[in-house]
């Protein structure tokens, strides 16, 4: 597993002397990785993700975003050239009180928004991206959201109807002195609607690295969500979200994240991050905000603790459980990462405190409690259902607030649906292992608990190796079950108490 790569984060008196400047960019574009991350020869890249509709249900959107070959697709320098934009469209929003069209600007706006030096080919540059936002075309399948309609739709798109280049003749007969931008009527209207992502402009010409600007407007994103709380991606995703090759070695992958990772850190808007191996072989990445992200006005109603507090309270409180216990916090983090969020990782901690307890009163000791914890763990070991443990109701029932009474119905319903699937993992377990059956099925379970933990095995009581070896067999029984998911379950209940 990689080791935790962190960069100390700016001082508070650091980030509150940088100065921000916001530009908001259309947000369609944005999670739609309209902008490739790295220059290709590709004239057509097909991006697809789970999105949430205003409704709360999630659906699959698809996009085919599609240039031409003398122009190719958008890439991070027209991004550049896009949020520099949006900025002289935005200054116009505030001084008519709207967009329309056309968007007027010079050469000379851009290259000075962008803080280029002066030189003949920016202006090539920008030709060409005029031209390449007028030819490439996004064929939508529920992947663009239109606000007005308040809803995903299925079409086809443009960005820029059309563009008239400085010099090219007006219908007036005249030449124009400014690029003239036609934005689509789509784009018009999310605009003025106020469909944007708000992003720090001065931060962002701070990075160099084509990956580096990829990731910098979904770190907004995806810390807003999490209410500026760490968040863990997947790498394959993240490569189809970047365009980027998806390498199958973790060195491989790290070397080509390192460098804009680090790029980010460095400006502040992270302040750790780790790549690591799953158990599985699934490649995760953890990113942990930082203060200068976290420092905009966009996150200041989100962050409800002072800016130099640790970043990692979005951890489970069996996270620290476990540290306490004397398990790494490497491999702690490992088990964060593959563990579902709905394994009852308190209720097994709690368990083996009490077989680690039994295993005390014959007056022997574990010698690795650590690796006892992670083999319970990682086995999902079952927890029998009459061992008193932290998912039992044993909370203080009043205490006050709306947030409380919430946090106890969701822990009633929570128990009602573990009482639902024991109840299932005991129908099926009297009809598929009949008496002779079932003993035959705890023998092999015994015989792999010898294999497994033959130190704690070779001195607890025979009773003791059947109860875990009975839990394994029901832990198994309920992989095999077709078990609806926690919230599934608890939105059926809803409704049948409404009915």
């Amino acid at each position: 597993m990689a080791n935790r790569r962190t960069t100390p984060a700016p001082s508070v008196v650091v980030v509150e002397e940088q100065q921000i400047d916001l530009v908001r960019v259309e947000k369609n574009l944005h999670s739609l990785g309209f902008f490739a991350s790295t220059a290709s020869k590709e004239v057509s890249r097909t991006i697809v993700q789970i999105i949430r509709r205003p409704d709360g249900q999630k659906i699959q959107a698809k996009a085919v975003i599609e240039g031409i070959p003398s122009l190719g697709l958008p890439t991070t320098a027209d991004r550049d050239k896009y949020m520099a934009f949006m900025k002289i469209a935005l200054d116009q929003r505030e001084a008519q009180g709207q967009i329309a069209n056309p968007v007027r600007f010079t050469g000379a706006d851009m290259i000075k928004l962008l803080r280029l030096r002066k030189g003949g080919f920016h202006y090539d540059e920008i030709n060409d991206w005029c031209k390449r936002m007028v030819a490439t075309t996004i064929m939508s399948e529920s992947s663009i959201f239109l606000a007005d309609r308040r809803q995903y739709v299925s079409d086809t798109f443009h960005v820029f109807d059309r563009v008239v280049l400085v010099g090219e003749e007006l219908a007036d007969g005249t030449r124009s002195e400014f690029y003239q931008v036609y934005l689509s009527q789509w784009q018009i209207n999310n605009l003025n609607q106020g469909y944007l992502l708000p992003l720090d402009f001065n931060a962002y010409l701070e990075l160099r690295r084509d990956i580096a600007k990829a990731i910098f407007g979904h770190l907004s994103v995806w810390f807003y969500a999490s209410r500026g709380q760490p968040v863990i991606k997947r790498y394959q995703d993240l490569c189809r979200l970047l365009h980027i090759r998806a390498y199958p070695h973790i060195s491989k992958a790290r070397s080509v994240l390192e460098p804009s990772l680090r790029e980010l850190t460095e400006i502040g808007y992270l302040s750790e991050w780790e790549l690591t191996r799953s158990s599985t072989g699934e490649f995760k990445l953890y990113l942990a905000p930082g203060k200068r992200l976290l420092s905009l006005p966009n996150f200041a109603h989100l962050v409800n603790k002072p800016l130099d507090e640790p970043l990692n309270t979005n951890r489970p409180a069996w996270f620290s459980t476990l540290l306490e216990r004397g398990v790494a916090e490497r491999k702690a983090l490992q088990l964060l990462f593959d563990i579902p969020p709905e394994q009852p990782v308190s209720d097994q901690i709690a368990y083996v405190d009490h077989l680690i307890r039994q295993d005390q009163r014959t007056r022997s000791k574990i010698a690795n409690p650590a690796g006892f914890y992670i083999w319970a763990i990682e086995q999902n070991l079952a927890v029998p259902p009459s061992f008193h443990s932290s998912r039992q109701p044993g909370g203080d029932p009043t205490s006050p607030g709306p947030e409380a009474n919430e946090a106890a119905q969701t822990a009633h319903l929570r128990q009602l649906y573990e009482q639902h699937c024991e109840e299932q993992i005991r129908q099926a377990l009297e009809r598929d292992y009949p008496a002779e059956r079932l003993e035959q099925a705890l023998g092999e379970q015994i015989r792999i608990l010898r294999r497994e933990q033959a130190e704690w095995f070779n001195r607890v009581p025979a009773a003791t190796r059947r109860d875990i070896a009975l839990c394994r067999l029901r832990s198994q029984i309920r992989s095999t079950l077709n078990l609806p998911a926690f919230e599934d379950w608890a939105r059926r209940q809803t409704q049948l108490r409404l009915l």
